[in-house]
């Protein structure tokens, strides 16, 4: 039986597969690079057999690839996974907490909205002391006014 491996990562022509049922396998990466150096649509391959990855600057079909390593008795390779949530979902939810965790410790006196608002104030504050009043102060107190104005919109919405 074929060990499995998976996308780890792919950007742009660079595509890293993970192959862990084999790691520290020398002789096994060794192949894995030679055989798939000479694969279609692979420009370069680096095996490393202690993190039991194989990159590749790769520009063909992963079906391709998947097919030859297959053939070629490497691995059979696992279709890329779709994440269960995005990094936007993930911070939002971290995002969420930290709303909840200042609200609970001013006891509803602050939200996350405001808190901002005045850090943003703050900094541009300490800016405009600095005597940077066009650049940093001015961007700085710009962001508070759309958070205020913002706020306000939906204040005047309810």
């Amino acid at each position: 039986m074929l060990p499995v491996a998976f996308v780890a990562h792919q950007a742009g022509e660079r595509l890293r597969l993970r192959i862990p049922a084999r790691k520290g396998d020398a002789a096994f990466f060794e192949r894995a690079e030679r055989d798939l150096a000479v694969c279609p649509g692979v420009a370069y391959a680096e095996a490393n057999p202690l993190t039991a990855s194989i990159l590749l600057h790769f520009h063909g079909d992963l079906n391709e690839l998947a097919s030859a390593a297959s053939t070629g008795h490497l691995f059979t390779l696992e279709p890329p996974r779709m994440p269960e949530y995005s990094v936007l979902d993930v911070v939002a939810d971290r995002v969420d907490r930290i709303e909840h965790f200042i609200q609970r410790r001013s006891q509803g006196a602050l939200d996350l909205e405001t808190v901002l608002f005045l850090g943003l104030v703050g900094a541009g504050v300490v800016q405009l002391a600095r005597g940077q009043a066009l650049g940093p102060a001015s961007t700085l107190l710009a962001n508070a006014a759309t958070i205020l104005a913002l706020h306000r919109n939906r204040r005047d919405r309810r």
